[in-house]
C-alpha cells in the first residue's frame, strides 16, 4: 500500500513539472515564443512614428489612420510620441502634438497612458516601448507625474547601471512587470531613471526622407555615434515650404518591397538588425511581417485593420540610390496618378496638387 501511494506521489510530481515545463515552452513574449529567451536589446519592434498623429484623418499632419488602442491590438509595441506643454496651462500633463498645437493637437498624455495600460493589463506577456521627443524640453518630474497619475511607474523598466546594465531577457521582464521601456532624446537625468537617455542606448537613421530620394543607412542622431541599438526611420515625406507631409498614397509600396529592402540594406552595413522599424500607416504593406522575419520568426497572421487598406494606393516606379559604401538604400517609389490635398497649416495653408507627378509638396 505505502509503495503504491509513493508511486502516485511520484507519477503526479512528474505529471506536474512536465505541464509546467509544457507551459513554459509555450509563452508567448509578444507574440512569439522564439522571443522570450532573447534579451530586450536582441529583439526587433514595429514602431509607429508619431503614433498620436492619427487625427484628423487625412490632416496634413496625420502620420496613421489608427489610434493607438487599435496600433497596439494590431502588434505595434513601439510608439514615437511627442512632448509638448499642455495650451491650456496645465503643469500636471503633457500634450501629444505634431510640430505646433494648433497644426495638430491628439490631446493629453494622460489619455494616451491610460489607454496603453489598459492593453498592458489586459496581455501581461507584451513589451511596450515608448521613444519621446521632448519637443517643450519638459523637466523628467513631468513625465513622472503624468506617468504615476495613470498608473504607469510601476511598469517602467529602470537600469541598474545606466547604459552599462546588460538588458534582462522579455520573459524576465514579464516576470518582474517591469515591462515598459521609456527612451527620451534630451532632458533625462538620474531624478527619473526609468526615463532613458536614449542617446546612451540608441543611435538613428536619418528621419528626413524625400519622396524619390534614396533610403539612408548612415548614422544620424546622436551624430556619427554608433549605439547598441538603433531605430531605423523609414518614413517618406514630400516638403513644402520647408514642412514635411506624409505620404499615405504610397504607403503600401513604402511599407513593403521597400521597407524589405531598407532593412536588409541597413543590416549588411551595421553589421546589426535594426530594433525599431518606424512607419507611417502602418497598416499598409508588410511592416508586421517583415519585423518577424528580422527576428527570426515566421508571421502569419493578419492585422485587424489590414484587409480595408492592404495594397490601396501602392505604385510603381523607382528612386535614386543604391546600398553601397555610402549605406544607402534604393530609393522610394512615385506614384503616377490623381493626388489630391485640401488643407489648412495654421490657417494659412491649403493647396492641391493633381495629376501624374504625386505629391511632392502642399
Amino acid at each position: 500500500m505505502r509503495s503504491s501511494l509513493i508511486f502516485s506521489i511520484t507519477v503526479l510530481l512528474a505529471s506536474a513539472l512536465v505541464t509546467h515545463s509544457d507551459a513554459q515552452q509555450q509563452q508567448a513574449c509578444n507574440g512569439y515564443p522564439g522571443l522570450c529567451a532573447k534579451t530586450y536589446d536582441k529583439v526587433s519592434y514595429p514602431t509607429t512614428h508619431n503614433a498620436y498623429a492619427y487625427v484628423p484623418p487625412g490632416g496634413v499632419a496625420t502620420n496613421q489612420n489608427n489610434d493607438i488602442p487599435t496600433q497596439l491590438k494590431d502588434g505595434i509595441r513601439a510608439f514615437m510620441l511627442d512632448a509638448h506643454e499642455v495650451p491650456t496651462g496645465n503643469t500636471n500633463d503633457i500634450e501629444l502634438c505634431h510640430g505646433d498645437c494648433k497644426l495638430l493637437d491628439s490631446g493629453p498624455l494622460s489619455k494616451a497612458l491610460g489607454q496603453i495600460k489598459a492593453f498592458m493589463d489586459a496581455n501581461p506577456n507584451e513589451v511596450i516601448t515608448i521613444l519621446w521627443e521632448n519637443t517643450a524640453n519638459l523637466a523628467p518630474a513631468r513625465f513622472q507625474t503624468v506617468y504615476a497619475a495613470a498608473g504607469m511607474v510601476p511598469y517602467s523598466y529602470a537600469p541598474s547601471k545606466g547604459a552599462d546594465t546588460a538588458w534582462p531577457t522579455l520573459a524576465q521582464m514579464i516576470s518582474s512587470g517591469k515591462r515598459l521601456v521609456n527612451f527620451i532624446d534630451q532632458g533625462a537625468d538620474a531624478s527619473v531613471p526609468w526615463l532613458m537617455a536614449e542617446y546612451d542606448f540608441v543611435f538613428e537613421t536619418p528621419w528626413m526622407i524625400e519622396k524619390g530620394t534614396a533610403y539612408p543607412c548612415t548614422v544620424d542622431r546622436p551624430k556619427d555615434q554608433r549605439k547598441p541599438m538603433y531605430v531605423l526611420n523609414h518614413f517618406v515625406s514630400g516638403v513644402f515650404g520647408g514642412v514635411s507631409i506624409p505620404q499615405p498614397g504610397i504607403a503600401a509600396q513604402t511599407n513593403g518591397p521597400d521597407l524589405a529592402s531598407h532593412i536588409n540594406t541597413c543590416q549588411s552595413t551595421f553589421s546589426q538588425a535594426p530594433n525599431f522599424v518606424a512607419v507611417d500607416f502602418y497598416e499598409k504593406g508588410d511592416l508586421l511581417e517583415a519585423v518577424a522575419k528580422v527576428n527570426g520568426e515566421e508571421w502569419n497572421g493578419q492585422i485587424a485593420t489590414q484587409n480595408a487598406n492592404r495594397g490601396s494606393g501602392s505604385g510603381s516606379g523607382s528612386g535614386s540610390g543604391s546600398g553601397s559604401g555610402s549605406g544607402s538604400g534604393g530609393g522610394n517609389s512615385a506614384v503616377a496618378g490623381a493626388v489630391h490635398w485640401s488643407v489648412q497649416t495654421l490657417g494659412l495653408v491649403s493647396a492641391a496638387v493633381v495629376g501624374g507627378m504625386g505629391l511632392m509638396a502642399l
